[in-house]
């Protein structure tokens, strides 16, 4: 019986000794392929973690800015019942939050007033009076005189500053400006040192007078304010350039919704209209790693 010919049944010949070589073509493509499908759905992964991560971070964004629109109203309803005076125990002070949940994650807000230290803008104006003042705060701390023209030069010639970071990036001794930076901030404007919320030391440095400062403080944490009788009592006068209330307060916001933190800092300006309304709106924004050392801290639970 006659053997069938593979050529007449359309089979195709291999040459003994390539069967191995087209087996690990076969696998190689085989292997190409696997990759190929393999690294497309990394891809789609990755596509999937960056929408998902975009959705957090506006989500926490939309918290950062609520936030702040809390603030508004706190501090404009502050403006309208209690417009003499301003001290952290006010329902606005109440805002701070550390850790308070919210959907998929934490929220934390910290809000203080801006204006219980000297502002270096008020050198601007041309007064006499802030000049001495920032001489006097100056010398206390040690910044020599050839410094102290340095900075209010800076100031002058290329001020505004948003904060004193300028300042420190004038090469003046560090320990000075940690000294500095608790008696001196930086605002728009003009503005005047709340007696409400400077601390000892800048009220040391206002009043001269030890033993009648310690008894302020005492009746401030003890009330929460001080009022002008609480002077008229220790026999001081108000000093030039300080007052009860604030026009600048701070509010910084940070918010955590799965991965993903978004926090910033705004800076505060509250006003009054001809007609006595109030008027509370953001001069400022930073946001993340450009946030500015005045912005206070987040409260760390214990």
């Amino acid at each position: 019986m006659k053997r069938p010919d593979p050529q007449e049944q359309g089979m195709i010949l291999v040459p003994p000794g390539e069967a191995g070589m087209i087996l690990v073509n076969v696998l190689m493509m085989v292997a190409i392929a696997a990759g190929l499908v393999l690294l497309l759905i990394n891809r789609e992964e990755l596509a999937l973690d960056r929408g998902l991560r975009t959705r957090e971070a506006a989500r926490a964004l939309a918290a950062v800015r609520g936030g702040e629109v809390s603030a508004i109203v706190a501090l404009r309803r502050d403006g309208d019942t209690s417009p003499g005076q301003d001290y952290p125990g006010e329902p606005w002070g109440a805002l701070s939050e550390s850790g308070a949940p919210i959907e998929g994650g934490t929220f934390d807000l910290a809000i203080s007033d801006a204006e219980g230290r000297f502002n270096i803008n008020n050198v601007r104006s041309g007064e006499a009076a802030s000049l001495i003042m920032f001489q006097t705060i100056a010398r206390t701390i040690g910044l020599s005189d050839m410094d102290m023209d340095a900075c209010v030069q800076m100031v002058r010639l290329g001020g505004p500053v948003t904060d004193l970071r300028p300042i420190r990036a004038m090469g003046l001794d560090p320990a000075v400006l940690d000294r500095l930076e608790k008696l001196v901030t930086a605002l728009p404007g003009t503005t005047t040192i709340n007696l409400n919320a400077a601390d000892e030391e800048m009220l040391l440095l206002l009043f001269r007078d030890e033993f009648a400062v310690h008894r302020l403080i005492e009746k401030r944490n003890r009330r929460g304010y001080l009022t002008p009788a609480d002077l008229v009592s220790e026999k001081l006068s108000i000093p030039w350039g300080t007052s009860f209330r604030s026009t600048s307060f701070w509010v910084r916001t940070r918010a955590t919704i799965g991965g993903t933190t978004q926090q910033g800092a705004t800076l505060m300006k509250r006003r009054w209209d001809q007609r006595g309304q109030t008027e509370v709106f953001p001069i400022e924004r930073w946001r993340g790693a450009a946030v500015p050392p005045d912005a206070p801290q987040f409260v760390v639970k214990s």
